[in-house]
C-alpha cells in the first residue's frame, strides 16, 4: 500500500520500503501565506515565542476550486525573532518543523486536542 505525505500544496506518494526510516520521521514542510497578525510573548525565563497561522491551499479533484487548510505554527526564541523581524500577514514563507500534539479539558471538563506545528526553519519567500 502506498502512503501520501502532503508537503503544502504538493503531494509525495511513498512506497513504504523505500525508506522504513521516513516513515517514523515527524517531519513537516510547508510552503503558505501568513493568515494573521503573529502574537508575540515572553516567557517567565525570557523565552520569546510567537505564534502565526499559515494558509495552504490545493485544488480539489474533479473541481476548479480551491481548498485552504490553516495551520498553526509556533516558533520559539531565534526562530520566533526572526519571524516578528521578516513577517507580516499576507507573506508567503516556507517553513520546517515537527507536529505537536496537545490534548486538555475545557471548562465543562471534556477533552479537547490540538495539533500544531513547532517551527525548526523559516524563510521568507516574498524577499
Amino acid at each position: 500500500m502506498l502512503n501520501m505525505l502532503v508537503t503544502g500544496a504538493f503531494h509525495i506518494y511513498l512506497h513504504p520500503e523505500s525508506n522504513p526510516n521516513f516513515m517514523t520521521t515527524n517531519r513537516i514542510t510547508l510552503i503558505g501565506y501568513v493568515g494573521t497578525d503573529l502574537r508575540s510573548t515572553r516567557s517567565g525565563n525570557g523565552s520569546s515565542r510567537t505564534a502565526l497561522r499559515v494558509a495552504t491551499h490545493y485544488r480539489r479533484a474533479k473541481y476548479r476550486d480551491f481548498v485552504t487548510v490553516w495551520h498553526d505554527v509556533i516558533c520559539w526564541d531565534s526562530q520566533a525573532d526572526f519571524a516578528n523581524r521578516n513577517f507580516v500577514k499576507g507573506s508567503k514563507i516556507f517553513l520546517e518543523g515537527t507536529l505537536e500534539y496537545h490534548e486538555y479539558a475545557d471548562r465543562k471538563g471534556h477533552f479537547r486536542y490540538h495539533t500544531q506545528i513547532k517551527a525548526h526553519s523559516l524563510l521568507n519567500l516574498d524577499r
